[in-house]
């Protein structure tokens, strides 16, 4: 078995003492979250949006926090809030791209950038369908092993007003999962939210995970929840079940 780490949506700032919504410092937060970790994983998976601000300056806090508590390797995949330049340049050698998976034991992950390309706008994200192709010639090449898909944006409505910041072209996307037959589980962010969705007539799992800073609610009208920031442990069994489990601070 493989263990993976996943942490989402840590939305950092350039001032480490600024709070946002539920009166949290998402700095302090994630520093809470990462001291709280069982650091016994494999690896760790940032699915998106380290920064909430674009600046260079929460990318290098975030640098700052896991070198001080973070011991083991780790990767990331960019978010909407991470479409700019200072993602791009700090984060060269650690991103999971779809044409480099990472081989796990008896497992593959795969990561895909649904930052806005074409369609999209604000946070909304959208999927490079020449990245898809990638991923699916890493399906086929490892076609021995099981395959785990990481993005940021929720692929399924979640019947919340985190749907205005959709992925645009997911219809499309859902029917390419149909067809790859390797891939029965996807992680993902966005929502804050530990979301449990099953994708297609194959129903592939997909899994939200928490933020490390604050929750949202999942309904129509925009609400923050009183949940606490957390993040998922993954389990990767060799016989190719995937065991999900959120994990709260206090």
């Amino acid at each position: 078995m493989k263990t993976i780490i996943q942490i989402s949506d840590c939305h950092l700032l350039r001032e480490k003492e600024r709070k946002g919504y539920a009166n949290l410092a998402p700095y302090y937060s994630l520093e809470q979250v990462l001291i709280s970790l069982d650091t016994h994983a494999d690896c760790m998976l940032i699915t998106g949006d380290i920064s909430g601000d674009d600046s260079q300056g929460s990318y290098d806090h975030f640098l700052q926090l896991m070198e001080k508590y973070v011991d083991i390797p780790w990767y990331v995949i960019p978010g909407n809030h991470d479409n700019n330049a200072h993602f791009d340049c700090t984060f060269k050698n650690q991103r999971l791209d779809a044409n480099s998976p990472l081989e796990l034991g008896e497992w593959c992950i795969h990561g895909l950038d649904t930052r806005p390309k074409v369609n999209a706008v604000g946070a909304q994200g959208e999927i490079d369908f020449a990245h898809v192709e990638q991923v699916h010639s890493g399906v086929t090449q490892n076609a021995h092993k099981y395959h785990l898909l990481a993005l940021h944006h929720h692929i399924l409505p979640s019947n919340s007003w985190m749907d205005k910041h959709n992925l645009v072209n997911a219809e499309d996307f859902i029917q390419w999962l149909e067809d790859v037959k390797g891939i029965a589980n996807v992680i993902h962010g966005h929502v804050h939210s530990s979301l449990r969705q099953c994708v297609g007539k194959r129903r592939i799992n997909s899994y939200g995970c928490p933020s490390t800073c604050w929750q949202w609610e999942m309904q129509p009208d925009f609400a923050v929840s009183n949940e606490r920031p957390g993040y998922q442990v993954i389990e990767l069994h060799d016989n190719g079940h995937a065991e999900v489990t959120v994990k709260r601070i206090n």
